[in-house]
């Protein structure tokens, strides 16, 4: 009867330890990265073409990825992100979008884009240039893989980002704008919230 139970009992406890060795613990790159002052050239010299800040390529959770409206957004390949105009950065304020246009066309599009679909444009103050609005979504469902399926005592991860936000937009130049994503109480959001309302942002702007 004991060695009934103890060939029961040992493929369970193998499988919850590598389940738990299966965890991981890796961040998006541009953690460690810094938003740096431009580069300053002397007068006898030519400006070379750099950016102040990183190009970041998007989400990085490969279950965020979706096409329509009501799906995450789309993860861009190399190319289709090096041919877009708006791109994801981290600065001294966590992430936020750059999108290659000027204040007021961006300030414009960026009015419709928050009224479509699972976004409500509930405020705009133009003085300020900041909305504010509501995303709702239908929360991710993470499907265990490996190992992890036989732990059929866990319930699936859920991921849910939806809440209230605002946007302020800020000239980035000529013809550049920067667009701060923030917390209802205008405080910073968290790094994933961020990056998954961001890149749909960034996937309706182009």
């Amino acid at each position: 009867m004991n060695r009934a139970i103890e060939k029961i009992l040992l493929p369970i406890a193998g499988a919850v330890l590598l389940t738990a060795c299966a965890v991981g613990d890796s961040d998006p790159i541009y953690l460690d990265s810094a938003e740096v002052d431009p580069i300053r050239t002397p007068p006898e010299l030519d400006e070379p073409p750099v950016r102040g800040t990183y190009r970041v390529a998007g989400v990085y959770l490969p279950q965020m990825a979706g096409q329509s409206e009501d799906r995450p957004p789309r993860v861009l390949s190399s190319a289709e992100a090096e041919a877009s105009r708006s791109h994801i950065r981290f600065g001294e304020r966590g992430l936020y979008l750059e999108v290659e246009d000027e204040l007021d066309s961006v300030w414009r599009r960026l009015g419709f884009t928050l009224n479509r679909g699972d976004m409500e444009l509930e405020q705009a103050d133009a003085d300020d240039r900041e909305y504010a609005f509501r995303f709702q979504h239908d929360p991710i469902v993470i499907d265990r893989t490996g190992f992890a399926r036989l732990a059929f005592w866990q319930s699936r991860e859920r991921i849910d980002h939806s809440g209230r936000f605002v946007v302020e937009l800020q000239p980035v130049g000529e013809a550049s704008t920067r667009v701060n994503l923030l917390d209802e109480n205008g405080e910073l959001v968290d790094m994933a919230r961020a990056e998954y309302v961001l890149s749909i942002l960034r996937e309706r702007l182009g």
